[in-house]
């Protein structure tokens, strides 16, 4: 019964609430996504990036045309979440995402430009993996105590 305590215990102090507002840090990510010509590949590149709240991204237009960065995506049109206007050759459009989410983005000029690329997350995925094999090997180890200390 104590190791069924001692893992309830663990689980609750080091598992964020689902749902929970996470705290606002000092810490966030600056991100540039380069508008290039179809010719040369992604159109937006990268064309996926992963955030965490509060982090900024930044597009420049190194194309030789007009492009927009508009939220939303050419079906539905924009969401009104971010626009960067027309962003002429050279200029640059930046947005900090303050929300967790995930949200598409498009040209208003050229629909076929596309992305859901902005992936905001509160704990960034990077550390995901690490923390979910960190309680795996803390619940193995706490139920082959159990076992053993039933044979004794």
């Amino acid at each position: 019964m104590f190791n069924f305590l001692l893992i309830v215990f663990v689980l609750t102090m080091i598992m964020p609430s689902y749902g929970e507002e996470i705290p606002k840090t000092n810490s966030s990510m600056h991100v540039t996504i380069s508008i290039q010509p179809p010719n040369v590949g992604t159109p937006f590149d990268p064309s996926e990036i992963h955030i965490i709240p509060n982090s900024t991204v930044t597009w420049i237009n190194n194309d030789n045309v007009t492009h927009t960065v508009t939220s939303g995506n050419p079906q539905q049109g924009a969401d009104g979440k971010f626009d960067s206007g027309l962003l002429k050759p050279g200029k640059e459009f930046s947005y900090t995402f303050a929300e967790i989410g995930t949200f598409n983005y498009y040209c208003q000029v050229h629909h076929a430009m596309k992305v859901v690329i902005v992936n905001v997350n509160a704990v960034p995925e990077f550390l995901v993996v690490p923390f979910i094999l960190v309680i795996s090997v803390i619940i193995t180890l706490m139920i082959a105590s159990t076992k053993l200390q039933n044979k004794i």
